[in-house]
């Protein structure tokens, strides 16, 4: 889940901006991408696997295509993007540009995630016969509609005036800390109060528990070794502690 937790906001400014369903955004990516975890995902930051260029980077990897209904092995250039998001925007992009054809016109739009899912695969987008299939079931086994915006059915998008460079937002890689954490998120490993791991993810309930579990058993420790009965101080403590639930 914390794939689809990290690229849901993004999947829905999509939605938004471009009116096409954030649960098929979203469906693409983990399909595309196996949940972020793909040699094209993690080096390219290309979830989607749109072949070619972007902004005159790519990386070349080998791919499967489906030719008369058979899978065969060929190596392709990938589009290369700084982050996620892009990747994101460029697939966007492409829905809504398409081609002089306009093959990819009616995705925008479509609340149904299933007549949405059929026309990427109509398009073309993929050579794989089952690709609509796959989509759908993604959709349903994870319950992806609950993030598509009711709103979308008043969305009216010309893609002659989409804009096309839409503001970059930075995807925040949660394994590096950030300089003005530096200091502190050091202080704190060391102090045995995290275990140095994923340093910009969220905090969970239960590990905020263990934190603060750490921190009064430390405290405990520390005041041991005054005068004061230890007993009558925790006894003390757990007063406060009662005072502050029931405030």
């Amino acid at each position: 889940m914390s794939f689809i937790n990290e690229i849901t906001p993004y999947a829905q400014r999509i939605q938004k901006d471009y009116g096409i369903l954030a649960s098929l955004i979203i469906a693409q990516a983990i399909l595309e991408s196996n949940w972020g975890r793909s040699t094209l995902a993690v080096k390219g930051k290309n979830i989607f696997g749109i072949k070619g260029e972007y902004k005159g980077q790519s990386i070349i990897l080998e791919t499967t295509e489906y030719v008369n209904g058979k899978p065969i092995k060929v190596d392709k250039a990938f589009r290369k993007y700084p982050t996620w998001f892009e990747s994101m925007v460029d697939l966007a992009n492409l829905y809504n540009t398409g081609d002089s054809r306009g093959r990819y016109k009616k995705i925008i739009g479509e609340t149904d995630y299933k007549k949405a899912a059929q026309e990427v695969k109509n398009s073309g987008y993929a050579t794989d016969p089952n690709y609509a299939k796959k989509i759908i079931e993604i959709i349903e086994s994870n319950e992806l509609t609950k993030y598509d915006s009711t709103e979308l059915s008043s969305i009216r998008v010309d893609s002659k005036n989409v804009n096309k460079e839409v503001p970059i937002v930075n995807v925040r890689d949660i394994n590096k800390v950030s300089i003005w954490a530096e200091k502190d998120w050091k202080e704190a490993t060391s102090n045995g109060y995290y275990d140095g791991t994923r340093p910009g993810a969220n905090l969970t309930r239960e590990e905020s528990a263990i934190v603060v579990n750490r921190l009064r058993n430390n405290f405990l420790k520390l005041i041991a070794q005054n005068k004061e009965d230890i007993q009558r101080l925790e006894t003390r403590l757990q007063e406060i502690e009662k005072q502050n639930r029931l405030a």
